[in-house]
């Protein structure tokens, strides 16, 4: 089994719009990261900072929802990778009234030649999708067959709510990819997870925790052959 043991360390990063809150949780053969969710950079003082306190990879947008690649993302990845940080992956936000989902990936991929990074997420939650499930199985299939024609390792963020919404709970036409689930409870564990989709096992998980407002947790335990992750991150905005 896995042997949690409490770490105790919190980290407060100042950045222009937020301070973050970092509670390090770590468990056996599992690895801390941050997933960057929102239009900041990183520096490579911070990510050394980071580094220094076990956080070893990271998820970085590439693609956001109103069809446009992330101008910050080159400069996580490369910052990253100057502070050490060997482990990148990014992940799409879909432009679901944008259409054309095959060129938002190529637009991505495109973007980031040159620059090496591992698993691609696709997120599908509830934004923007139609009515029409039919509709949202063939926008989802495409990225995703799109995105395995140029990368070994796709994933997708969503949980059994967005999941049933979007595309109906039974629907398992994205299982053979990796899942990463959120769900907002306080259990650093997969005890919570319910199998939907086709999917039996998750890779990631994203909760929340005590005290801030908006946190951003991220669990893989070994259960696979992949890399292992987990991460614990806690944000907060500033207060005006």
């Amino acid at each position: 089994g896995i042997n949690a043991e409490y770490m105790g360390i919190i980290l407060l990063i100042m950045t222009q719009y937020w301070v973050a809150a970092m509670l390090c949780i770590a468990f056996a053969s599992c690895r801390l990261g941050v997933d960057i969710p929102n239009p900041l950079i990183i520096s490579v003082d911070l990510w050394t900072c980071l580094k220094t306190n076990n956080v070893n990879f990271l998820t970085a947008r590439a693609y956001r929802s109103y069809g446009v690649v992330d101008p910050n993302v080159i400069a996580n990845i490369k910052n990253a990778r100057e502070a050490g940080i060997k482990d990148v992956d990014i992940y799409i936000f879909p432009c679901i009234p944008c259409g054309n989902p095959r060129k938002q990936v190529t637009d991505t991929l495109d973007h980031l030649k040159g620059h090496e990074f591992g698993i691609v997420w696709m997120d599908v939650e509830e934004y923007a999708w139609t009515k029409d499930k039919e509709a949202n199985k063939k926008f989802i299939t495409e990225m995703l067959d799109e995105l395995s024609k140029h990368r070994k390792l796709v994933g997708v963020y969503t949980n059994w709510y967005e999941w049933d919404k979007i595309v109906g709970r039974e629907w398992d036409g994205a299982s053979k990819h990796l899942l990463w689930y959120p769900h907002w409870d306080h259990d650093p564990t997969f005890k919570d997870f319910k199998p939907f989709g086709g999917w039996r096992t998750p890779y990631r998980k994203q909760m929340t925790c005590d005290t801030y407002y908006l946190s951003l947790i991220h669990i893989s335990e070994p259960t696979r052959r992949y890399a292992i992750s987990y991460a614990v991150f806690c944000l907060k905005k500033k207060k005006s």
